[in-house]
């Protein structure tokens, strides 16, 4: 989680390259598995836990939306999208980013266990999968915040050192996690909130990465096609890994 931003982000300071065509299309690619994954993987296993059906879809919801605020703050950077005037400061952006990856990293933890029987018994932090989609999800985003913090920062040392805040915030969200249901501090009712708060962000950035890609509704067969691909990607994961 921590090298899926520092690298991408070392690799443009380093070149200044930002990959166009390539990057978008890796985007798609990336929101396509991040939307499949949530959708056939993550949801299902909230609803073989033991909380309330009614309550977990109301946790969804409140990450969707949850999602959507941080997204004023962040301008789009974890879409992958580079808005080299965007309104808010680095402050804003940084907090709102690292909260964002925070929450992502206190999913991985594999503590997350239901209280049903053992054939239905889950993990999902520990998930392959889900590692594989957040890393996905990270690289545009860490580009992105690359070219954005060199267009705020005179200094290349500021900005990378910036970056590294953003990559520190998944890996200190799963240690956090760990730490806490490893010591009783939190029950399992509480990770169960969080993993579905995140599952909702989840959509909203992936849905809205499918938006963005068509924003006059006119379908780009290209981009369609990397997307059934990154779609099939993950089913094919969830029937292997």
């Amino acid at each position: 989680m921590f090298l899926s931003a520092a690298i991408p982000g070392a690799v443009l300071l380093r070149t200044g390259l930002m990959f166009g065509q390539r990057m978008q299309l890796f985007l798609v690619f990336a929101g396509a598995y991040l939307f499949s994954v949530t959708i056939i993987h993550l949801i299902p296993d909230l609803f073989l836990s033991n909380e309330n059906p009614f309550n977990i879809g109301l946790y969804v919801l409140i990450g969707f939306f949850l999602q959507k605020v941080i997204e004023n703050f962040t301008s789009g950077v974890e879409h992958g999208h580079v808005h080299a005037h965007a309104e808010h400061s680095v402050v804003y952006l940084l907090v709102a980013l690292c909260l964002h990856s925070f929450l992502e990293g206190s999913i991985m933890t594999d503590s997350i266990h239901s209280n049903h029987s053992p054939e239905l018994a889950y993990e999902h932090g520990s998930s392959p999968k889900i590692l594989l989609g957040i890393v996905m999800h990270k690289i545009p985003a860490a580009v992105a915040l690359m070219a954005l913090l060199l267009n705020r920062f005179k200094l290349k040392f500021q900005a990378y050192s910036a970056l590294l805040i953003f990559a520190l915030a998944s890996p200190l969200g799963l240690f956090v996690s760990e730490f806490m249901s490893h010591g009783n501090l939190l029950p399992e009712k509480y990770m169960i909130i969080f993993f579905a708060i995140v599952a909702g962000s989840f959509l909203q950035i992936s849905t809205t990465i499918f938006f963005e890609t068509d924003p006059n509704h006119k379908l780009n067969w290209l981009r369609f096609g990397v997307s059934v691909f990154g779609a099939l990607c993950a089913v094919l994961a969830q029937l292997v890994i």
